[in-house]
Order: structure tokens, then C-alpha cells, then sequence
């Protein structure tokens, strides 16, 4: 009777686990997918052809919402780790997410028409422009924090419920949440674009966000809610300080009379010496918590993070150009296809459903990639994450040769039928002609993404596996930022000698092919400038340790 009792309340304890998991994921994971379908990944064509805004000012939107987001995640991942915790951080950023969305529903509303159409245009923008800059805050707090967050309420203490197939269970119940997202969004947006209602369908985001956040309010007793442990950020500035202010000492050449601490895990590196000053000790040793409380003093483990950190930030800006030409999936991509042939059967095409095309092939990769590693260990010695990066490049540079010729086919037949000042016109070439691009925009990511990931965790301990998602993050929304940068140089650079500008107006007057072709050349650039630093990067020896929860099913993108 005691081993069925027994039994039975471990059967009840997964069947509780299960629902906490279940009501995590069918909530804010489930309206996070829907919402990023519905309102971010259709944004570029929503500023277009809704708002009416001209091609290069709503590429710049779309590009800088990107890099707000991400940026702001690294943000919020330091609150988060410092000072607020997940669930906090969480549940601030879900309010402000529903802010968002509420003012994106009354900017599509049809109460604002009662005036003249310059100052509904007007007044439209402005809401606009404020419910984005709300809804990039608020997904800055759930990506990649949703993740971490689940993760952690499907940790135990118990040995056997950290074995693969818990942890499959883990990744089947995020994917449920992320696709089927994805599809209902999918359907959704088919929906209000046949019938031009926007204001219902952000109507549908709001409420399903609400539902999600009532689901969040309710769980709180259930959850388990990680106190903050201090950030690696924190660590890192604490070094830089203490360094500048004792930079008139000199290091003494004895290690042992600088700092330790209660242990240091990392060996002494001969490198970036100037920071091993922050550890060198000024007074007596009975003052090593007041000189601590200062800011005037670190532990060598410190100063080993930090110089770890700054070994990585050259090979961090060869990542930026992965980031620049993701970004072009979200905006340039998809306008191209917003006035091609999208008939299908009997409906049209949704234009994000090309993006699915994208997250599909990167999604194949990745599993296959990790099928393989377990199949043949030692293929990991052969295919390392800075191989799967590199690999991931090349991708980049085929993406954006393939989009250039697609885009200069497109144009001929926009010549070819008068059609240059008519962007609304549907022309006669199907919207499948973009699927080479989008699937090529996959593989690069399936490549890319988790290499940068795992080259980051590779190389640091696992002390600072919590910047980790914010390290990764970095990347696409500075990748973003320089997006505007290039598209601002590019705009200015073609309009020498009175020649038309790349970016015109409209989809059809521009010339996004010779952008693509820029692109390429800066891909092929970028690749040889990260196959000299990969070369010459020292690596420190892997990390025996399974990679962190908060890395998986990393499907959910920006």
C-alpha cells in the first residue's frame, strides 16, 4: 500500500507539473507566436500599404523595432539577473506588451477618420509609432526571458526528472505553444488582410495577451520564482571601475598578493594586464569588505570574466553582418512580395507564410545537426559551432545573390508591363519565386544562430551562462541598428551625380537588386575578416557541462 501511495502521488506531482506547464505555454508562449505573426512579422507591409509610408522611412521602422527589442532584451536580462528577477520582469513587460497592442488597435480604428484625411494621417502615425515603440519594449521582456522562465519551472531536485526525456517533453510542450502560434497567426492575418478588418485582429491580440496575463497573475502561487544572483554586466563594470581607479599602481609581480577571493575557478591569463589592477589589494586585509563596498576591489575570478568578455568583442562584430541581413527577411523580402501574384487554389497567400518556410528549414538544421552529434560524437570536434558560423556565412552570401537575381527578374517584368508607378498593381509573377531566399534566410540562421550561441557558452564558465540569450540577442538587434546605417549610406552613395536613388518610393521605382549586391560583397568581406580572426582566436578548452535550460527549443524570433 506504501509504494502505491507512493507512486500515486508522484504521478500527481508530474500530472501538476504538467499543468503548470501546459497553462505557461498555452498562454503567453501561445499569444507571444500569434502576436509576433500577426503585428511585427507583417509590419513592413502594414507600414506600406495601410499607412502609407514611403519604402526606405518603413524599412528604417521596422529595422530600428528590431533592434529596440533586442537591445532592450539584453537590458532586461540585467534587470532580470540583478535586481527583479523572471517573473517580474515578466509580468511588467506583459502589461506594458498589452499598452502596445491596445494603442495598435486604436490607430487602426476607424474613430480617427472623422476628421480630415492629413490630420487622420497624422494622428494614426503618432499612435502608431508610440504602440510600437511599446509592444518592442514588451517583447524585449519576453525574448528571450519565456524561455529561461519556463525552463525554470520544469527544474527539480530530483535526479531522474533531469534525464533526455523529460527534457524532450520540455522542448514538445514550447514547440506546441510556438507553432501553433505561428498557424492560428497565420490564419488570422489570411483573414483580416481578405477583409482589410485590422481592427479586429489586433482586437484578437489584445485579448488573447490579456488571457495570458490573467493565466500569469493566477500561476504566481505555483511557480517557482528564482531570486536575482547578480549579473555578469554588473561584474564586468565593477572590474573597469576598480581598474581606472587604482590605474596609477602598478601590478605586482607575485599573483598571490592580488585578490582571490573565496576560490577562483579561472587560471590567470597574461592578457589585457591593465585589468588585473582592479584585484590588487591597497590596504590591509581587514579592510577587504569596506575596499569590496568601494568598488575598489574584485576578485581575480572577476577580472578573468571580464577579460573573457572583451577577448569576444572582435569576433562579436563579425556577427553583426549575420544580424544586417537577417533583417532583411522581416522588411525588404516581404515587400517584395506584397504586390506579386499570391493566388493559391482559391485564397491568397499570407506573406509571412514565407517566414514559416524560414523558421522550418532553420528549425530542420538544428535538429538534424544535434541527431548527428549524438549519432557520431566525433563529428563535434570536426563540425564546432565557429564551423557551423562560418557555414552559416556562406549561406548569407547565396541568400543574398539569390534575392538580387530574383529582384532584377522582378523588375523586368515590372518594366516589361508598364508598371513602374502603379505599386499596387498585381504583377504576373508568382510569389513563390521568393521561396529560394527565404529558404536560403533558414539555412543561415539554422547554421549561425546556435553557433554563435554555443561559441559563446564554449568559451566563458558556467557562472556567465546567464548572459549567454542576451550575448546572442545582441547580435541580430545591433545587426538591425547597422541595417539603417547601410541603407542611409547606400541611399546617399546612388544619389551621386544626379543618379536615382536605390530606394525610392515604392517597391517597383527602387533598385533593391544592387542592394542585394552590396550585401553580398559585404558577406564576402565579413567572411574572410572572420576567418582571419577565427584563426587567430585563442579558444579556451569546451565546457564539459550540458549547454543551459534557458536555450531551448529557441524557436521564437524577434
Amino acid at each position: 500500500m506504501r509504494h502505491q501511495y507512493l507512486f500515486l502521488c508522484w504521478k500527481a506531482r508530474g500530472l501538476f507539473q504538467g499543468w503548470k506547464v501546459a497553462s505557461f505555454v498555452l498562454g503567453l508562449v501561445f499569444s507571444q507566436s500569434l502576436a509576433h505573426i500577426v503585428a511585427i512579422t507583417n509590419l513592413m507591409p502594414y507600414l506600406m500599404d495601410v499607412l502609407e509610408e514611403k519604402l526606405p522611412l518603413a524599412a528604417a521602422t521596422a529595422n530600428i523595432r528590431m533592434g529596440v527589442t533586442a537591445i532592450m532584451a539584453v537590458f532586461g536580462a540585467y534587470l532580470s539577473d540583478a535586481y527583479i528577477g523572471l517573473y517580474r520582469l515578466i509580468f511588467y513587460s506583459t502589461i506594458i506588451y498589452v499598452t502596445g497592442l491596445s494603442l495598435l488597435t486604436l490607430s487602426a480604428s476607424q474613430l480617427l477618420s472623422k476628421t480630415t484625411r492629413a490630420y487622420l494621417n497624422s494622428d494614426r502615425l503618432w499612435v502608431f509609432r508610440m504602440a510600437l515603440l511599446l509592444v518592442a519594449f514588451g517583447k524585449a521582456g519576453h525574448t528571450p526571458m519565456l524561455k529561461a522562465f519556463g525552463a525554470c519551472q520544469l527544474k527539480s531536485s530530483r535526479e531522474e526528472d533531469e534525464d533526455d526525456r523529460f527534457r524532450a517533453r520540455v522542448n514538445l510542450w514550447w514547440c506546441i505553444g510556438v507553432n501553433f502560434g505561428a498557424f492560428a497567426g497565420i490564419l488570422l492575418l489570411a483573414i483580416v488582410e481578405g477583409r482589410q478588418s485590422w481592427v479586429t485582429g489586433y482586437g484578437i491580440l489584445v485579448l488573447t495577451m490579456c488571457i495570458a496575463f490573467c493565466v500569469l497573475i493566477f500561476g504566481k502561487p505555483f511557480y517557482k520564482c528564482v531570486e536575482p544572483q547578480g549579473s555578469v554586466l554588473t561584474r564586468a563594470s565593477r572590474v573597469l571601475v576598480a581598474a581606472l581607479l587604482k590605474r596609477h599602481l602598478d601590478i605586482p609581480l607575485n599573483a598571490s598578493q592580488l585578490f582571490h577571493g573565496d576560490g577562483n575557478q579561472l587560471p590567470q591569463t597574461d592578457g589585457l594586464r591593465f585589468l588585473d589592477k582592479a584585484a590588487i589589494i591597497e590596504s590591509p586585509r581587514s579592510d577587504l569588505e569596506e575596499q569590496e563596498n568601494k568598488r575598489r576591489l574584485c576578485t581575480v575570478m572577476e577580472v578573468e570574466e571580464t577579460k573573457l568578455l572583451l577577448r569576444m568583442f572582435p569576433m562579436w562584430t563579425t556577427f553583426l553582418n549575420y544580424g544586417l541581413v537577417k533583417s532583411l527577411g522581416s522588411t525588404f523580402f516581404l515587400q517584395q512580395g506584397s504586390n506579386m501574384n499570391r493566388k493559391y487554389n482559391q485564397g491568397n497567400v499570407p506573406l509571412p507564410l514565407l517566414l514559416i518556410f524560414t523558421r522550418y528549414v532553420s528549425g530542420q538544421i538544428i535538429w538534424l545537426n544535434k541527431r548527428l552529434s549524438k549519432r557520431y560524437p566525433g563529428l563535434e570536434q570536426v563540425i564546432t559551432p565557429m564551423v557551423r558560423i562560418g557555414i552559416g556565412m556562406i549561406f548569407c552570401v547565396l541568400c543574398c545573390s539569390v534575392a538580387s537575381f530574383v529582384e532584377a527578374k522582378r523588375l523586368d517584368i515590372v518594366k516589361q508591363h508598364g508598371l513602374l508607378d502603379k505599386p499596387k498593381e498585381t504583377l504576373p509573377i508568382s510569389v513563390f519565386w521568393l521561396t529560394p531566399q527565404f529558404l536560403l534566410l533558414g539555412a543561415m540562421d539554422g547554421f549561425t544562430y546556435p553557433g554563435i550561441k554555443d561559441f559563446f557558452y564554449d568559451q566563458v564558465p558556467k557562472s556567465m551562462w546567464t548572459f549567454g540569450p542576451s550575448f546572442t540577442v545582441s547580435v541580430i538587434g545591433s545587426g538591425s541598428l547597422l541595417s539603417v546605417i547601410v541603407i542611409a549610406a547606400s541611399d546617399k552613395a546612388s544619389r551621386q551625380g544626379g543618379r536615382p536613388s536605390w530606394f525610392a518610393d515604392t517597391i517597383n521605382r527602387s533598385r533593391l537588386d544592387y542592394f542585394y549586391l552590396l550585401l553580398m560583397i559585404l558577406s564576402c568581406i565579413n567572411l574572410v575578416y572572420y576567418g582571419f580572426l577565427a584563426s587567430k582566436y585563442t579558444y579556451k578548452k569546451a565546457v564539459s557541462e550540458d549547454e543551459p535550460d534557458a536555450g531551448i527549443a529557441d524557436t521564437m524570433s524577434f
